[in-house]
C-alpha cells in the first residue's frame, strides 16, 4: 500500500443521511459564529469548512424530529475547535505543564457548567453543559462529563509524548486511542441527541461496554488514517496508528499502512460478530445501531469533509464488499478482553 494515495477501507454497515442535517449544519456555524470560536483558532476559517452538521447527520438516523440533534452537533464543533486550537498542531500540543492546567479548566466546566473565563471555547464549554440539563437526566448527563474528563486527560498524554519526541507502544496507543480522539464524549450523546436513555445496568455490561470502546477505537484509527496526509502537511504529527506501527516494527509509514488497516478491519470484524450476538432492551439496542451509525458515518464524512481531502482527491474510500477477507490478528493485551466478551457469548 502507498501512503499517499486513496485507502480503500471496508466497512459493510450501510450508509445513510438526516435529511436535516443541512439545517444543523447551519446552526453551528451560527452557534460557533455567536461565541467566535474562529477567534482562538490559530489559523481562522478552517472550522467552516468541517461540515459537521453532515457528521452529525450521518450519525443520528432514527429520530424524525431528534430533540437533541443541535447539542450534538454543537458539541462535535466544540471538539474540532478545542482540538484545533489548542491539541495536535495547536498551541499547547507539546506543553503538558500548560494543557494540564487549561484540562482542569475544561472539566470543572463540564461538571458544572460555569465559568467566568473570556475564552470563547470555555465560555461554549459551559453552554453546552448548561444544555444539558434541560434535555436529558442526570446519569446520561453524568455519562457525558465522565467521558469529557476522559479525553481531556488524554491531551496531556499526547502533549507528554510531543514534548519528549517519543512515541508510545502499539498497545499503549490502542488503549489510548478509545478516549483521546474524544469519541466516547460522542458516544455518550447519543441517547441525548435523540431523546431516550440507555438504562444504566445495560449500558455498563461488559459486552456494550466493549463494542463503545470499539467504535470509539475503530473511528480513531479510520481518522488516523484519513487525516494522515493532513496532519503530515500542517505539523508533522505522528501520533496516530501507522507511525506508532512504522516505529515498533521498524519499517516505513507504506509499508505499516496494510497492518494498519488488518488491525482496524479485525477490530470491525469482532464488532459485527459481538453486536449481532447481543440480546439487550430497546433503548440499548437503539444506542448499539447508533454506534454502527457512527463507525460508517465517519468513514463517508471523512470522504467528503476538506477537514482531510487532499486537493485533487479523498485520502480514503469505502468499500462494503461482501467477500471481504479478514486475516488473523492478535489483539495488543490492553484491548485483548473485547474477544473475550464475544467468547463468553457464544458459550452462552
Amino acid at each position: 500500500m502507498d501512503i499517499t494515495e486513496t485507502t480503500v477501507l471496508w466497512c459493510p454497515m450501510p450508509p445513510g443521511i438526516h435529511p436535516d442535517w443541512r439545517q444543523w449544519e447551519r446552526d453551528t456555524v451560527a452557534w460557533m459564529e455567536s461565541f467566535d470560536l474562529d477567534g482562538e483558532q490559530r489559523e481562522q476559517g478552517r472550522l467552516h469548512s468541517i461540515i459537521a452538521g453532515e457528521l452529525a447527520g450521518r450519525t443520528i438516523l432514527t429520530s424524525v424530529d431528534p430533540p437533541g440533534a443541535q447539542f450534538s452537533t454543537d458539541s462535535l464543533m466544540w471538539l474540532f475547535a478545542f482540538d484545533d486550537a489548542y491539541c495536535d498542531e495547536g498551541r499547547y500540543s507539546h506543553s503538558p505543564s500548560t494543557m494540564a492546567m487549561l484540562v482542569a479548566e475544561m472539566i470543572r466546566i463540564a461538571e458544572t457548567g460555569r465559568t467566568t473565563s473570556r475564552s470563547p471555547l470555555a465560555r461554549a464549554l459551559a453552554d453546552l453543559r448548561q444544555r444539558l440539563d434541560t434535555l436529558t437526566t442526570p446519569a446520561p448527563t453524568a455519562r457525558w462529563v465522565q467521558a469529557m474528563k476522559g479525553y481531556l486527560g488524554y491531551q496531556v498524554w499526547e502533549a507528554a509524548y510531543r514534548s519528549t519526541n517519543t512515541m508510545p507502544t502499539i498497545d499503549q496507543y490502542a488503549v489510548a486511542r478509545i478516549r483521546n480522539g474524544s469519541m466516547e464524549v460522542c458516544a455518550m450523546t447519543l441517547d441525548i441527541a435523540e431523546g431516550y436513555e440507555v438504562p444504566a445496568d445495560e449500558i455498563d455490561r461488559p459486552d456494550v461496554r466493549a463494542l463503545m470502546e470499539m467504535a470509539c477505537s475503530l473511528v480513531g484509527w479510520d481518522n488516523d488514517i484519513a487525516s494522515y496526509y493532513k496532519e503530515h502537511k500542517r505539523s508533522g504529527d505522528k501520533l496516530n496508528l501507522v507511525d506508532v506501527i512504522a516505529h515498533e516494527r521498524g519499517v516505513s509509514p507504506g509499508e505499516a499502512l496494510p497492518e494498519a488497516v488488518a488491525f482496524r478491519d479485525a477490530v470491525l470484524d469482532l464488532f459485527l460478530r459481538l453486536r449481532d450476538q447481543v440480546v439487550a432492551g430497546p433503548e440499548t439496542m437503539r444506542y448499539i445501531s447508533g454506534l454502527s451509525a457512527w463507525i460508517r458515518g465517519n468513514l463517508d464524512w471523512s470522504v467528503n469533509t476538506a477537514r482531510y481531502r487532499r486537493p485533487d482527491r479523498p485520502t480514503i474510500a469505502v468499500t462494503d464488499d461482501p467477500d471481504h477477507v479478514v486475516g488473523p490478528f492478535t489483539p495488543p493485551p490492553g484491548i485483548a478482553w473485547w474477544w473475550d466478551q464475544l467468547r463468553t457469548t457464544v458459550a452462552a
